[in-house]
């Protein structure tokens, strides 16, 4: 009899410990950042937020079916603290692990049972980052300026860097078409560029060959300008005619001239809706391809005028100057 007393009360005792630790308690603490800079800090259970994201990432079919469910896990799993005194609150179970997110800072996770337990005051340090390379150069030491047909293009990951860029930056691999200034010594050059949240049409990446203006300052290569351009019939370069840019491209300075393009020069109307209304093909017609610079055939707007490379290399010395 006393021996199933003992079990029932170990059995108990048990039971009791399991239904404590997996209870929901309110967690009270504090998390500020070493700089004391902002607050800005995400305190996650279970690092709930980031495994949903990067499995969003990497499985597309996941996205699609789970996408809807973010908020949701956001309002259930995640707090911040105020600030300057970086109190928090957050309800989780006493089995469950915080984790403190600040950008360019070193994460800190705990246990609930502990930073209840041991009053854990939570202060995150900065990650050791690389500081941006100081060129004081005002003037590049050297400009080429070529058609370059893209062969590689890389995100360069910034977080490694100290600061902040407000300018996505890419390394870039192109090979060297047809030079219209200084000789580069190379079939290929490597070069870095930016860009900041530009629309597709001006985004480099988004074109087979463009016409390239990159200088060097310090021993490193950066872009500085493009022009998408495209073969002719008589296989030169030649860019069609934005007329968004027109007015900032002085027409009357360079004014475009009659082109005939590569018969595979051609834009596609319904590129982003398969399915447009009349009112918009009209608005397509009349702002991004007007019939003075291009000729509309089976939903291709195809190009009619434009300027050579010759003349852009012209145009963009005087774009440079403003």
């Amino acid at each position: 009899m006393k021996d199933l007393f003992l079990k029932t009360l170990f059995i108990s005792g048990i039971l009791f410990a399991i239904s404590c630790h997996s209870q929901t308690v309110v967690v009270r603490g504090i998390a500020r950042d070493s700089l004391k800079i902002n607050n800005a800090i995400g305190i996650v259970i279970n690092d709930t937020i980031r495994k949903f994201r990067d499995k969003a990432l990497e499985d597309e079919e996941f996205k699609k079916e789970n996408w809807y469910k973010y908020d949701g896990l956001v309002k259930k799993f995640m707090t911040t603290p105020d600030f300057p005194e970086g109190n928090y609150e957050i309800k989780a179970k006493l089995t469950d692990t915080l984790y403190f997110h600040k950008l360019r800072y070193s994460t800190q996770k705990y246990k609930v049972a502990d930073i209840i337990h041991n009053n854990i005051k939570v202060v995150l340090a900065p990650t050791p980052c690389i500081p941006f390379k100081k060129c004081d150069h005002q003037k590049p030491s050297k400009l080429y300026t070529f058609v370059g047909k893209k062969i590689e293009v890389k995100d360069v990951d910034q977080s490694k860097y100290c600061g902040l860029s407000l300018s996505s930056e890419y390394k870039a691999r192109y090979a060297v078409e047809e030079e219209f200034s200084e000789h580069y010594p190379d079939s290929e050059i490597v070069f870095s560029a930016y860009n900041h949240n530009s629309m597709y049409e001006y985004d480099f990446r988004n074109y087979e060959h463009i016409l390239l203006f990159v200088k060097e300052y310090c021993g490193d290569l950066v872009e500085d300008y493009f022009f998408p351009v495209y073969k002719t019939e008589d296989g030169r370069w030649a860019a069609s005619v934005d007329p968004y840019m027109e007015d900032y491209y002085k027409p009357d300075q360079f004014p475009p001239v009659n082109i005939l393009f590569d018969q595979s020069v051609a834009f596609n109307l319904l590129k982003t809706n398969k399915n447009p209304s009349e009112e918009q093909i009209i608005q397509l017609k009349k702002f991004k391809f007007p019939e003075k610079y291009y000729k509309i055939e089976n939903g291709k707007a195809i190009p009619v005028m434009g300027r050579y490379a010759e003349n852009l290399v012209q145009l963009w010395k005087e774009i440079s100057k403003k």
